[in-house]
Protein backbone atom coordinates (compact mmCIF):
# COMPACT_ATOMS: atom_id res chain seq x y z
CA UNK A 1 0.00 0.00 0.00
CA UNK A 2 1.52 3.14 -1.06
CA UNK A 3 0.75 6.13 0.77
CA UNK A 4 0.56 9.90 -0.69
CA UNK A 5 0.22 13.38 0.78
CA UNK A 6 -2.70 14.46 0.42
CA UNK A 7 -1.85 18.20 -0.33
CA UNK A 8 0.71 16.80 -3.24
CA UNK A 9 3.36 19.08 -1.35
CA UNK A 10 6.71 20.20 -3.57
CA UNK A 11 10.23 20.77 -2.86
CA UNK A 12 10.52 24.13 -1.18
CA UNK A 13 11.48 27.13 -3.94
CA UNK A 14 10.83 24.69 -6.62
CA UNK A 15 8.90 27.68 -8.53
CA UNK A 16 12.33 29.74 -8.06
CA UNK A 17 14.11 27.30 -10.46
CA UNK A 18 13.47 28.62 -13.59
CA UNK A 19 14.37 32.38 -12.42
CA UNK A 20 17.83 31.41 -11.14
CA UNK A 21 18.58 29.56 -14.58
CA UNK A 22 17.80 32.54 -16.50
CA UNK A 23 19.86 34.64 -14.06
CA UNK A 24 22.91 32.37 -14.81
CA UNK A 25 22.36 31.86 -18.38
CA UNK A 26 22.15 35.70 -18.73
CA UNK A 27 24.95 36.23 -16.68
CA UNK A 28 27.26 33.84 -18.62
CA UNK A 29 25.94 35.47 -22.07
CA UNK A 30 26.84 39.23 -20.31
CA UNK A 31 30.01 37.93 -19.75
CA UNK A 32 30.99 36.14 -22.64
CA UNK A 33 29.72 39.64 -24.58
CA UNK A 34 32.11 41.79 -22.66
CA UNK A 35 35.07 39.12 -23.64
CA UNK A 36 34.18 39.30 -27.25
CA UNK A 37 33.69 43.44 -27.51
CA UNK A 38 36.43 44.21 -25.11
CA UNK A 39 38.75 45.44 -27.03
CA UNK A 40 36.76 47.62 -29.24
CA UNK A 41 35.80 49.79 -25.49
CA UNK A 42 39.15 50.20 -24.97
CA UNK A 43 40.55 53.77 -26.09
CA UNK A 44 42.52 53.33 -28.84
CA UNK A 45 44.23 56.80 -28.34
CA UNK A 46 46.08 58.38 -25.62
CA UNK A 47 43.87 61.22 -23.68
CA UNK A 48 44.63 64.98 -24.51
CA UNK A 49 48.00 66.46 -22.08
CA UNK A 50 46.79 68.65 -19.53
CA UNK A 51 48.02 72.11 -19.86
CA UNK A 52 50.68 73.34 -17.84
CA UNK A 53 49.96 75.29 -14.48
CA UNK A 54 51.81 78.44 -15.00
CA UNK A 55 54.12 79.70 -12.24
CA UNK A 56 53.73 83.12 -11.35
CA UNK A 57 57.53 85.01 -10.81
CA UNK A 58 57.42 86.38 -7.41
CA UNK A 59 60.88 88.32 -7.62
CA UNK A 60 61.22 91.77 -7.47
CA UNK A 61 63.51 93.94 -10.00
CA UNK A 62 66.28 95.77 -9.11
CA UNK A 63 64.50 98.95 -10.67
CA UNK A 64 61.56 98.83 -7.49
CA UNK A 65 64.72 99.76 -5.16
CA UNK A 66 65.54 102.65 -7.33
CA UNK A 67 63.69 104.84 -4.62
CA UNK A 68 66.15 103.46 -1.97
CA UNK A 69 68.87 103.96 -3.74
CA UNK A 70 67.84 107.32 -5.02
CA UNK A 71 67.59 108.95 -1.32
CA UNK A 72 70.96 107.37 -1.16
CA UNK A 73 70.27 105.58 1.93
CA UNK A 74 73.19 103.43 0.68
CA UNK A 75 76.26 103.77 -1.29
CA UNK A 76 76.16 102.19 -4.85
CA UNK A 77 79.06 99.84 -3.79
CA UNK A 78 76.88 98.57 -1.12
CA UNK A 79 78.70 100.01 1.32
CA UNK A 80 77.30 101.87 4.09
CA UNK A 81 78.79 105.52 4.26
CA UNK A 82 80.18 107.69 7.29
CA UNK A 83 78.24 109.82 8.92
CA UNK A 84 77.41 113.20 7.94
CA UNK A 85 79.54 115.68 9.72
CA UNK A 86 79.16 119.38 10.03
CA UNK A 87 81.25 120.85 6.68
CA UNK A 88 82.65 123.92 9.40
CA UNK A 89 84.37 121.12 11.43
CA UNK A 90 86.11 118.26 9.42
CA UNK A 91 87.85 116.70 11.99
CA UNK A 92 84.46 116.46 14.65
CA UNK A 93 84.29 112.54 13.94
CA UNK A 94 87.98 112.19 14.69
CA UNK A 95 89.32 111.43 18.25
CA UNK A 96 91.74 113.81 19.94
CA UNK A 97 95.69 113.26 19.70
CA UNK A 98 96.55 111.42 23.58
CA UNK A 99 97.08 114.07 26.37
CA UNK A 100 99.92 113.60 29.07
CA UNK A 101 98.15 111.71 31.66
CA UNK A 102 97.56 112.73 35.25
CA UNK A 103 96.61 109.44 36.36
CA UNK A 104 98.99 108.33 39.61
CA UNK A 105 100.72 106.17 37.34
CA UNK A 106 104.92 106.27 36.22
CA UNK A 107 106.43 104.35 33.06
CA UNK A 108 109.36 102.04 34.58
CA UNK A 109 110.73 100.80 31.28
CA UNK A 110 109.06 99.31 27.78
CA UNK A 111 110.14 96.08 25.46
CA UNK A 112 108.81 96.65 21.88
CA UNK A 113 108.13 93.95 19.85
CA UNK A 114 108.00 93.70 16.52
CA UNK A 115 104.31 92.16 17.52
CA UNK A 116 102.60 95.29 18.89
CA UNK A 117 100.82 92.83 20.90
CA UNK A 118 103.82 91.13 22.70
CA UNK A 119 104.81 94.56 23.63
CA UNK A 120 105.67 94.94 27.26
CA UNK A 121 105.39 98.11 29.77
CA UNK A 122 106.67 98.12 33.31
CA UNK A 123 104.22 100.52 35.10
CA UNK A 124 104.20 101.30 38.69
CA UNK A 125 100.87 102.41 40.39
CA UNK A 126 101.86 105.51 43.22
CA UNK A 127 100.85 104.30 46.04
CA UNK A 128 100.90 100.95 45.81
CA UNK A 129 104.77 100.32 45.43
CA UNK A 130 104.72 98.03 43.06
CA UNK A 131 105.64 97.70 39.39
CA UNK A 132 103.68 95.61 37.59
CA UNK A 133 104.34 94.23 33.34
CA UNK A 134 101.27 95.50 31.10
CA UNK A 135 100.98 94.32 27.40
CA UNK A 136 98.13 96.23 24.68
CA UNK A 137 94.80 94.62 25.84
CA UNK A 138 95.55 94.88 30.22
CA UNK A 139 93.85 97.35 32.04
CA UNK A 140 95.94 98.94 34.63
CA UNK A 141 93.79 98.52 38.14
CA UNK A 142 90.65 99.31 36.45
CA UNK A 143 91.78 102.99 35.55
CA UNK A 144 93.00 102.94 32.07
CA UNK A 145 92.97 100.20 29.55
CA UNK A 146 96.22 99.52 27.38
CA UNK A 147 96.22 100.78 23.44
CA UNK A 148 99.65 100.90 22.09
CA UNK A 149 103.45 100.28 23.96
CA UNK A 150 106.09 102.34 21.86
CA UNK A 151 109.70 103.10 22.95
CA UNK A 152 109.57 104.89 26.34
CA UNK A 153 105.77 105.70 25.69
CA UNK A 154 102.32 104.08 26.74
CA UNK A 155 99.26 105.00 25.15
CA UNK A 156 96.24 104.39 26.68
CA UNK A 157 92.43 104.70 27.33
CA UNK A 158 91.27 106.63 30.26
CA UNK A 159 88.55 104.25 31.42
CA UNK A 160 86.76 107.36 33.60
CA UNK A 161 86.79 109.78 31.26
CA UNK A 162 87.02 107.43 27.26
CA UNK A 163 89.72 110.01 25.92
CA UNK A 164 93.28 108.68 25.22
CA UNK A 165 96.10 109.74 27.28
CA UNK A 166 99.74 108.44 27.45
CA UNK A 167 102.34 108.28 30.33
CA UNK A 168 106.18 108.64 28.93
CA UNK A 169 109.93 107.99 30.64
CA UNK A 170 110.86 111.26 32.39
CA UNK A 171 113.94 112.91 30.38
CA UNK A 172 116.44 111.82 33.24
CA UNK A 173 115.46 108.12 32.84
CA UNK A 174 116.00 108.51 29.30
CA UNK A 175 119.59 107.48 29.44
CA UNK A 176 121.73 106.00 26.66
CA UNK A 177 123.54 102.60 27.41
CA UNK A 178 127.13 103.00 27.79
CA UNK A 179 127.10 106.22 29.39
CA UNK A 180 128.29 107.34 32.40
CA UNK A 181 126.78 105.55 35.68
CA UNK A 182 123.24 106.92 37.10
CA UNK A 183 124.08 108.08 39.87
CA UNK A 184 121.57 107.05 42.80
CA UNK A 185 121.26 108.79 46.14
CA UNK A 186 122.59 107.70 49.11
CA UNK A 187 124.31 105.06 47.26
CA UNK A 188 128.74 104.12 47.79
CA UNK A 189 129.06 101.30 45.36
CA UNK A 190 129.77 99.40 48.12
CA UNK A 191 126.49 98.03 49.44
CA UNK A 192 126.85 94.52 47.98
CA UNK A 193 129.32 92.86 50.58
CA UNK A 194 130.82 88.90 49.37
CA UNK A 195 131.01 86.59 52.24
CA UNK A 196 132.02 83.51 50.07
CA UNK A 197 132.16 81.65 46.89
CA UNK A 198 128.67 82.63 45.51
CA UNK A 199 127.73 84.22 48.10
CA UNK A 200 126.85 87.67 49.05
CA UNK A 201 125.12 89.70 52.13
CA UNK A 202 123.33 92.90 51.57
CA UNK A 203 120.70 95.69 53.52
CA UNK A 204 117.37 95.43 52.95
CA UNK A 205 118.08 99.54 53.08
CA UNK A 206 120.45 99.62 50.67
CA UNK A 207 118.29 97.39 48.40
CA UNK A 208 115.47 99.37 48.43
CA UNK A 209 117.54 102.14 46.83
CA UNK A 210 117.99 100.32 43.84
CA UNK A 211 114.37 98.69 43.60
CA UNK A 212 112.68 102.36 44.12
CA UNK A 213 114.99 103.70 41.17
CA UNK A 214 114.32 100.68 39.18
CA UNK A 215 114.29 102.73 35.64
CA UNK A 216 117.95 103.66 35.90
CA UNK A 217 118.96 100.21 36.80
CA UNK A 218 117.72 99.01 34.07
CA UNK A 219 119.82 101.06 31.73
CA UNK A 220 122.70 99.89 33.91
CA UNK A 221 123.26 96.47 31.89
CA UNK A 222 121.40 95.33 28.26
CA UNK A 223 120.68 91.57 27.97
CA UNK A 224 118.65 89.55 25.41
CA UNK A 225 116.55 86.45 25.39
CA UNK A 226 118.28 83.24 25.65
CA UNK A 227 116.75 80.36 23.21
CA UNK A 228 117.48 77.01 23.26
CA UNK A 229 118.73 75.31 19.85
CA UNK A 230 116.17 73.61 18.01
CA UNK A 231 113.17 74.84 19.84
CA UNK A 232 113.43 78.80 19.57
CA UNK A 233 112.22 78.64 23.70
CA UNK A 234 113.39 81.26 25.59
CA UNK A 235 115.29 79.54 28.81
CA UNK A 236 116.49 83.10 30.52
CA UNK A 237 118.24 85.97 29.20
CA UNK A 238 121.97 86.78 28.50
CA UNK A 239 123.93 89.86 30.52
CA UNK A 240 125.35 91.16 26.88
CA UNK A 241 127.15 94.37 28.49
CA UNK A 242 127.10 95.96 32.19
CA UNK A 243 128.43 99.12 33.32
CA UNK A 244 131.71 99.17 35.52
CA UNK A 245 130.73 99.24 39.09
CA UNK A 246 126.76 98.64 38.31
CA UNK A 247 124.95 96.74 40.51
CA UNK A 248 125.01 93.88 38.53
CA UNK A 249 128.20 93.72 38.89
CA UNK A 250 128.43 93.86 42.86
CA UNK A 251 125.94 91.20 42.90
CA UNK A 252 128.59 88.69 40.77
CA UNK A 253 127.38 88.86 37.58
CA UNK A 254 129.56 88.42 34.54
CA UNK A 255 128.80 89.58 30.82
CA UNK A 256 127.77 86.36 28.71
CA UNK A 257 126.31 85.01 31.52
CA UNK A 258 122.36 83.69 31.71
CA UNK A 259 119.65 83.81 34.41
CA UNK A 260 117.77 81.15 34.13
CA UNK A 261 115.99 81.47 37.15
CA UNK A 262 115.06 83.19 40.46
CA UNK A 263 114.38 81.06 43.36
CA UNK A 264 113.64 78.15 41.35
CA UNK A 265 111.43 80.66 39.30
CA UNK A 266 112.60 80.16 35.02
CA UNK A 267 113.07 83.59 34.02
CA UNK A 268 111.39 82.70 30.29
CA UNK A 269 109.34 85.60 29.60
CA UNK A 270 110.58 89.66 29.24
CA UNK A 271 107.42 90.23 31.64
CA UNK A 272 108.74 87.88 34.57
CA UNK A 273 112.45 89.51 33.72
CA UNK A 274 110.86 93.23 34.50
CA UNK A 275 109.34 91.92 37.54
CA UNK A 276 112.48 89.87 39.46
CA UNK A 277 113.00 92.71 41.61
CA UNK A 278 109.82 92.68 43.36
CA UNK A 279 111.60 89.22 44.54
CA UNK A 280 114.73 91.19 45.89
CA UNK A 281 112.34 93.55 47.79
CA UNK A 282 110.08 90.98 49.85
CA UNK A 283 112.33 87.85 50.27
CA UNK A 284 114.94 87.38 53.28
CA UNK A 285 117.04 84.79 51.18
CA UNK A 286 117.46 84.99 47.36
CA UNK A 287 119.12 82.52 44.93
CA UNK A 288 119.41 83.20 41.71
CA UNK A 289 120.47 80.49 39.17
CA UNK A 290 122.90 81.06 36.22
CA UNK A 291 124.36 79.49 32.96
CA UNK A 292 128.03 80.66 33.04
CA UNK A 293 130.82 79.08 30.94
CA UNK A 294 128.12 76.42 29.65
CA UNK A 295 128.17 75.53 33.47
CA UNK A 296 125.22 75.98 35.94
CA UNK A 297 126.02 78.04 39.22
CA UNK A 298 123.74 79.81 41.91
CA UNK A 299 124.26 82.85 43.56
CA UNK A 300 123.00 83.34 46.49
CA UNK A 301 121.99 86.63 48.67
CA UNK A 302 120.83 87.18 52.26
CA UNK A 303 119.03 90.39 52.91
CA UNK A 304 119.65 91.36 55.81
CA UNK A 305 117.88 94.33 58.13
Amino acid sequence: MILRNSKNQRPPFEKWYPYLLFIFIGFCIADLSILAYRDLMLPQSAPAARPRHMQVDTSVSRGAYNTVSGRNIFAANGVIPDALVDKNKPDAQKEADPVPSQLPLTLIGTLVHSNPAKSIAAIEVKGKNQVISYSPGKEIENMASILKVERQKVIFRNLNSNRLEYIEMKKDQKLAFGGSKPAIPGTTGKEVQKVGENNFTLKRADLLKYTNDLSSILMQARAVPNREPGTGNINGFRLLDMQPGSIYEQLGLQRMDVIKAVNGTPVDSPAKAMELYQTLKNDPKVSIQIERNGKSESLNYNITN
